[in-house]
């Protein structure tokens, strides 16, 4: 019998801005892999043209690239480009608006502060020698089908995560524990196994403490100092997941309110990357360095948000190489919004 791939009903167009034909014939392979029609364009000019005669989903652009070959201020140039692009409508996603996907070389702290202060950067895909397809696969396959949530999508097939239900701030030590233990057993570098457990630390302890919130906007927990003990109500606690696949390991923490708006993650990562006198939040039961902490030990992180009923922070890292290899891995961040 002969079976017939089913397509979707509005299939999305993706437009492809790379300048070199080497980088245009990778991205494009990887992008037509998700089914969408893949319309390619090498500068801003021809970006423009292709924009006002067609509906266009979504942007995925080479930052960097674009950015040097513009004549004068490239990088001003190419900012007011995405800007004006982000504010278009989509011709038929859920979102009802374009999204915005760059690709982008390794960054120093100024650079991170400038980029995450870009209205339009919800997605961020590290661009290196050892750049991943499935990334940008996985990517892309979410926003399309408004899929967001959970850590198999970057696991491969047969990869089983384990996951405990969080009622209890008293979970934390033994929930780390355990996960430690599990790294540890499949031989994952001492250091980056503490560099891990750090990052689970600050995710679980902002899912019990600062997630929580009552319809009239009080978070009961948020102002409580975090030695204090904190027991949630069955409506709200949290989920810790961790899992590895032999060449990344992967935790995540999911809560149930999703009261974070990928503005309020911006201004996170803006205020931090500055190093600056209001890099730190002053406010009762933390420092707001916790999203720089969090960025800085990661090779990618992944925020995903459904205003009202759950924000999940997944964390990954690297762990084909030695301990300077996951030291010197480009990062990508992503924000999805469902």
């Amino acid at each position: 019998m002969k079976v017939v791939p089913t397509l979707f009903a509005d299939t999305a167009t993706i437009l492809l801005l790379a300048s070199t034909p080497k980088d245009q014939q990778i991205l494009t392979k990887a992008l037509s892999a998700t089914g969408c029609n893949v319309k390619v364009v090498t500068d801003l000019a021809e970006a423009e043209q292709t924009i006002m005669h067609q509906n266009i989903d979504l942007l995925v652009a080479d930052y960097d690239q674009q950015s040097q070959t513009v004549e004068g201020n490239g990088r001003a140039a190419m900012d007011n480009f995405l800007q004006r692009f982000s504010q278009l409508p989509a011709s038929h996603w859920v979102s009802g608006r374009t999204r915005i996907l760059l690709l982008a070389e390794r960054r120093n702290r100024e650079e991170m502060r400038n980029i995450f202060g870009l209205s339009f950067a919800s997605n961020i895909v590290a661009k290196s020698h050892d750049f991943s397809p499935e990334e940008l696969i996985i990517t892309v396959g979410k926003i399309i089908r408004n899929d967001i949530f959970g850590i198999d999508k970057y696991l491969c097939y047969g990869a089983t995560p384990t996951t405990y239900e969080v009622s209890s701030s008293l979970q934390k030590d033994p929930l780390l524990h355990s996960m430690s233990e599990y790294a540890a057993n499949i031989g994952i570098n001492k250091r980056i196994i503490s560099a891990v457990a750090c990052v689970a630390d600050e995710l679980l302890m902002n899912a019990i403490y600062n997630a929580p919130i009552y319809p009239n906007g009080v978070r009961p927990y948020a102002r409580r100092s975090r030695t204090i003990p904190v027991d949630l109500q069955p409506n709200e606690t949290c989920f810790f997941s961790f899992a590895s696949d032999g060449t990344q390991f992967i935790i995540s923490v999911h809560d149930r309110f999703g009261s974070l708006t990928p503005e309020k993650i911006r201004g996170y990562l803006v205020r931090c990357f500055a190093m600056g006198k209001d890099q730190i939040e002053q406010k009762q039961g933390g420092a707001g360095m916790g999203f720089y902490f969090i960025m800085e030990n990661l090779n990618k992180l992944i925020v995903n948000i459904s205003p009202g009923r759950g924000t999940e922070f997944i964390g990954i890292i690297d762990i084909s190489g030695s301990y300077k290899d996951y030291i010197e891995r480009y990062k990508s961040f992503h924000i999805f919004v469902g």
